[in-house]
């Protein structure tokens, strides 16, 4: 059987057989329940998103490999070089529904970004679509036109520079997170803008790492 063709389950036996691993080391390296290792092993369940890269580590390949087969990279234990990965390049709207398209097919997606950070396998890009990140205090700054690298399975925590939903369900926007007491905020960095209040933290779509903007 072509690795393509395997399912998760059967990549994850194949590898556990292949390094002698058994289900606690799994275990161990991932922090899942046994009952939850076990439903990976026996096809029961997928890991979901927080586990595969401990699993990819674990299995020592990459988590590409571990989500969709293909050609095997095994990762070595002592590397000097990361491995380029190519995420989607996503209109706003899009991002906004990232978390119900992101398991389905993305061979659709006619634009894509290389990267070599260590991402999330479910990381993705946006452009930035105006200048309410632009601070001029020697902030962090994301200019209008530079692409975002957004991963969703980051946890939103006070300070950082996120995307979120709005409370009208339909627009999308990259602003740094503030949480005061029961209170959460959307703010920019430009003075020009106003902070927006949202309801909840998850209205937070991912938590952005990496900014790639042109020289003028």
């Amino acid at each position: 059987m072509k690795i393509q063709d395997m399912t998760m389950s059967e990549r994850i036996k194949m590898q556990m057989q292949k390094l002698n691993l058994k289900s606690k080391d799994l275990i161990e390296a991932t922090k899942a329940s046994k009952g939850t290792v076990s439903q990976w092993v026996n096809g029961g369940n997928e890991p979901s998103a927080q586990y595969i890269a401990p699993l990819s580590k674990v299995l020592r390949v990459s988590e590409q490999w571990l989500l969709l087969g293909g050609a095997q990279r095994q990762k070595s234990l002592i590397t000097n070089t990361r491995e380029l990965q190519k995420i989607p390049l996503l209109s706003l709207k899009q991002a906004g529904e990232w978390s119900d398209l992101m398991n389905q097919d993305l061979t659709h997606f006619q634009h894509w970004i290389t990267v070599s950070d260590d991402l999330s396998p479910f990381s993705f890009a946006v452009q930035m679509d105006n200048d309410s990140m632009v601070s001029t205090l020697g902030d962090v700054t994301i200019p209008l036109g530079a692409t975002v690298i957004v991963d969703p399975t980051q946890e939103p925590t006070a300070g950082r520079v996120v995307i979120a939903l709005l409370d009208d369900c339909k627009t999308v926007t990259i602003k740094k997170l503030s949480i005061d007491g029961p209170n959460i905020y959307l703010v920019p960095l430009n003075s020009n803008y106003k902070a927006i209040q949202i309801a909840n933290l998850g209205q937070v779509i991912g938590v952005c790492l990496q900014v790639l903007s042109r020289l003028p």
